[in-house]
């Protein structure tokens, strides 16, 4: 028995070896995912501790949970059997028939859950917060001087919600939401934040494999987004993490191909919806001057302001109207209200260092006022300046994806609040780094595996043995074995622009 044990055991191991990077990290990541959905913690579910799929009757929560363990294994044998006949078409077609199941299903499942139900059901507080943000623009109210004690967040599951009277959102996610909700709300149509945010997370696997150049780094790079079990769930409750995303990705995307006025533009359209992006603004325009290397002050100006202007203006059109509107309740509602110090301060929550000193005593209670503001500018300004200046040195997109999740960890880390989807958001932005970095390290001699070492073997015996006159022995070629191809630039490397080229 235990000679059968090892033997399966080796066998298992080898087959593993055998299989390509993205059916590796498509089944492991799928079987995660689908083994996490019976925890109560359950990474698709309606409300704290109902999984979505125990709301439906028996045959429907049955089929979606064998689809999902079915498909990613599924996956694995397809590579394991066909190996070159399962082709990169049909490889994407397998991962979205995973993605499918995991995140569209779910999330069109709770958007009618809602919409035959309560409005204040089966959705985020922050989702359903926007939504009525831009109703309040639509009626002429400043929606971060407003509350939201006469809207259907005031009877969303949270006693004594701070939302109800801070919007803590940035201005671009309720402007982009309000020509919807009144074309919606004018021809008496149900309006859902989601119908905005999954879009924004399919656009998001679409630019994402951009970045990547082999057909397996880009399977792999999408899967790892799209399933991250602390950032998908979110998609279906609700929440704007890939709206925010979408546009920065693209960004890197156009950075990446030196188109750099359209690609900080995307960055600036990502800032102006949430924080978390602000703090890649900054290192881009280190990224935008390094990789210049202006030898005189007119020059870096030249350089920095020209791809610049249109996203300075773009934030300045966006925040200027609220700013100078009531400064103070823009203040109170978007800084305040997050740090401490407000009438009604977010409570302390979440998995970071605010929830460590709250389990040891440090702080009493979730609602008290601590100088978490301090800290997180005292962890995360050395560690910006470190990676700016590495960035200085080696101006690569890897070195500024990096130096960018390591400090929005350090400052969301140390905040009032460190939730899973922030988590989730880091790690989205960190996983391109290592395939981008794999691309452009020098290439290493292929290992081959032992199915393919027994297929050379094979074609090997099977050649003919030249008898006579000598014979040349051609190995069957194809098409691209004869192709002569341009030198292609590095993966995160700026490519050289055209002479005379303008961006």
């Amino acid at each position: 028995m235990i000679k059968v044990v090892e033997r399966l055991a080796r066998a298992a191991l080898q087959a593993w070896r055998d299989l390509s990077l993205d059916a590796k990290v498509v089944s492991a990541v799928g079987v995660a995912n689908w083994l996490l959905l019976f925890g109560n913690h359950t990474t698709v579910a309606a409300t704290r501790d109902v999984p979505l799929w125990q709301l439906f009757p028996f045959g429907a929560d049955t089929v979606f949970l064998i689809a999902c363990g079915v498909l990613p294994i599924a996956y694995a044998m397809r590579d394991h059997i066909s190996r070159a006949a399962f082709t990169s078409r049909q490889r994407a077609v397998h991962v979205a028939a995973i993605i499918t199941v995991f995140v569209v299903v779910p999330t069109l499942a709770s958007i009618v859950l809602r919409e035959t139900g309560k409005p204040y059901t089966y959705i985020h507080d922050g989702a359903l917060m926007v939504e009525w943000a831009a109703r309040k623009l639509l009626l002429g109210q400043n929606p971060y001087v407003a509350d939201y004690l006469d809207t259907p967040l005031y009877y969303w599951p949270m006693v004594n919600n701070p939302a109800l009277y801070h919007l803590t959102y940035f201005p671009f996610l309720f402007l982009i939401t309000t020509p919807f909700v009144w074309l919606f709300d004018k021809v008496g149509l149900f309006w859902d934040q989601r119908y905005l945010y999954l879009p924004a997370y399919l656009a998001t696997l679409a630019i994402v494999p951009l970045l990547a150049r082999r057909v397996e780094n880009r399977l792999a790079l999408v899967t790892l987004v799209a399933l991250n079990p602390q950032l998908f769930p979110f998609v279906v409750e609700g929440r704007n993490d890939f709206f925010v995303l979408v546009f920065l990705f693209a960004g890197i995307a156009l950075l990446q191909r030196e188109r750099r006025t359209l690609g900080s533009f995307a960055i600036a359209i990502a800032a102006a919806a949430k924080l978390h992006a602000v703090f890649l603004m900054p290192f881009v325009a280190v990224w935008l001057v390094a990789t210049r290397r202006p030898r005189t002050v007119r020059e870096a100006w030249d350089v920095l302001w020209r791809p610049l202007w249109p996203a300075t203006l773009f934030l300045a059109i966006t925040f200027l109207p609220f700013l100078l509107n009531d400064f103070a309740a823009f203040y109170d509602d978007v800084v305040r209200y997050n740090a401490g110090g407000a009438a009604w301060t977010y409570p302390i929550s979440g998995m970071g260092f605010s929830a460590l000193l709250l389990a040891l005593g440090v702080i009493e209670f979730r609602q008290a006022d601590f100088p978490f503001a301090a800290i997180e500018i005292a962890v995360a300004t050395p560690i910006a300046l470190w990676w700016m200046w590495k960035l200085w040195k080696r101006p690569t997109l890897p070195t500024m994806l990096t130096g960018y999740a390591l400090t929005l960890l350090a400052f969301l880390f140390f905040g009032r609040y460190f939730q899973g989807n922030y988590l989730g958001y880091i790690l989205a932005v960190a996983t391109p780094v290592m395939f981008l970095r794999a691309e452009a390290a020098p290439a290493k001699r292929r290992v081959r595996t032992r199915r393919e070492r027994a297929a050379v073997g094979a074609q090997r015996e099977s050649a003919p043995v030249a008898t006579g006159a000598p014979t040349a022995i051609l190995a069957p070629m194809g098409p691209a074995s004869t192709e002569v191809r341009p030198l292609e630039p590095v993966a995160g490397e700026p490519a050289p622009a055209p002479a005379g080229a303008l961006d």
